[in-house]
């Protein structure tokens, strides 16, 4: 199972367009997204937000990076990523792990 902020759909839409100059690319990677059958979206409502605000002050680390840090701490569930940064400075507060590439 894959559990993520609603926030991961405007940042997959984002990237892939960002990347492809395509924006018909973009929303079928949403949709694609979206059809994941073990994929749990994760509404930022204003506890998570009020949650990853102060942890993104207490950590130090972007605001995005702060709502799926919030989301692991909030489920006690590990965060997935590859990003060194908030790798390194959520461990203080949830377990991390890289996947594999």
């Amino acid at each position: 199972m894959v559990i993520a902020p609603t926030l991961l759909l405007p940042e997959v839409a984002g990237a892939v367009a960002r990347r492809t100059a395509e924006p018909r690319l973009a929303r079928r990677a949403v949709d694609a997204v979206l059809r994941l059958p073990a994929l749990r979206l994760v509404p930022v409502d204003d506890v998570l937000a009020r949650m990853a605000a102060k942890l993104a002050a207490q950590l130090r680390v972007r605001g995005a990076d702060a709502i799926y840090i919030a989301v692991a701490a909030t489920l006690q569930l590990p965060l997935v990523t590859w990003d060194v940064e908030q790798r390194d400075r959520a461990a203080r507060l949830v377990e991390v792990f890289v996947p594999d590439d």
